[in-house]
């Protein structure tokens, strides 16, 4: 089994070294030991005469582009360049939001702890029912902050999305 590995390496390493040649070039010992094996070796000279032949045919082949397609692309990545912006601003804003919400409630945790305990021993609450109480005050701002965040997205994209519906084709072919 070493034997045919040994056989069939070469000309492994030949195809992929035609393949970079064709990318980005090769150092010139990897171009030496390429000529020198396409010379020795007819089936991988027929293969690079065969890519090198379609790679000629694609590159013959005219592709016509319809008018206005380079100013409509532009006009595009300009578009989302500011959508990406105007996102990137909304976002700094929510994290802003979030670190002072965190911030808040963190400074005020032993205050609003001290207020349920008081509850519960002066109402005869068992322990599990105030500290509910206490858990709700930490879960109901981060709910009311993750549903803000929906709403904010839900509407970005409502309003991104206003005026690019699909209509069929313009007048112009695009």
């Amino acid at each position: 089994m070493k034997r045919q590995d040994a056989i069939h390496h070469p000309h492994e390493r030949a195809l992929q070294l035609m393949d970079r040649q064709l990318v980005e070039g090769l150092e010139l010992e990897d171009r030496r030991w390429l000529e020198d094996h396409l010379g020795a070796c007819e089936a991988c000279s027929a293969r690079r005469a065969s890519t090198e032949a379609a790679l000629t045919a694609l590159r013959s082949i005219s592709i016509p582009v319809p008018h206005g397609l380079a100013a409509s692309t532009i006009l595009c990545v300009r578009e989302n360049a500011e959508r990406l912006k105007s996102r990137r601003a909304r976002n700094i804003a929510l994290i802003a939001g979030c670190a002072v919400s965190w911030a808040a409630g963190v400074a005020s945790a032993p205050l609003v702890w001290r207020i349920c305990e008081w509850a519960g021993t002066t109402l005869s609450l068992p322990p599990i029912v105030w500290e509910t109480g206490f858990f709700c005050w930490w879960l109901a701002p981060a709910a009311a902050a993750g549903l803000v965040v929906l709403w904010v997205n839900a509407r970005a994209e409502r309003e991104e999305m206003n005026g690019r519906l699909w209509s069929g084709p313009r007048p112009d072919g695009w």
